[in-house]
């Protein structure tokens, strides 16, 4: 895939979350934190697991503004405390993802007083799953900055 083709099926996001580094990256790392703000806010988590570990299980099972329920699955690949998570992602029963993983990578970095959060979610099957999955980390950002703050 050249360079240009790999960037319209990749996607990246940026939001400042008032809250320092180590407490933005235990919220990602901590399953008792992502089973509480875990996912777009149209969209019911019915089970999360996070052995957040380098080779470490990630699963993710939830039901979607349809009623229809789905499943997430993926593999830890690099944690630095306090500065990056990366993992795979891959959505089970969906024929779109036959055959095919993609990365997710969330980068934490000072900024004005709290932390840059930047997820970058790359080799995603399609365009139009970009648009999809860019809609959905956009809300869960969102969600993940309410629940920093209470």
């Amino acid at each position: 895939m050249t360079a240009k083709a790999a960037d319209k099926v990749s996607l990246e996001i940026k939001r400042v979350i008032q809250a320092p580094r180590d407490r933005v990256y235990a919220a990602w790392i901590d399953p008792a934190q992502l089973r509480q703000w875990f996912g777009p806010e149209n969209v019911q988590t019915r089970n999360l697991v996070a052995d957040a570990r380098v080779g470490g299980r990630f699963q993710w099972d939830l039901t979607n503004p349809e009623g229809e329920e789905m499943t997430v699955v993926g593999e830890y690949r690099e944690l630095q405390p306090g500065r990056k998570v990366v993992f795979t992602w891959k959505w089970q029963d969906d024929e779109d993802w036959e055959g095919r993983k993609s990365i997710v990578t969330v980068e934490f970095s000072d900024s004005d007083g709290g932390t840059e959060v930047r997820l970058i979610h790359e080799q995603l099957p399609s365009e139009e799953s970009r648009d999809r999955h860019n809609e959905g980390w956009t809300s869960l950002l969102k969600k993940l900055e309410k629940f920093i703050g209470n």
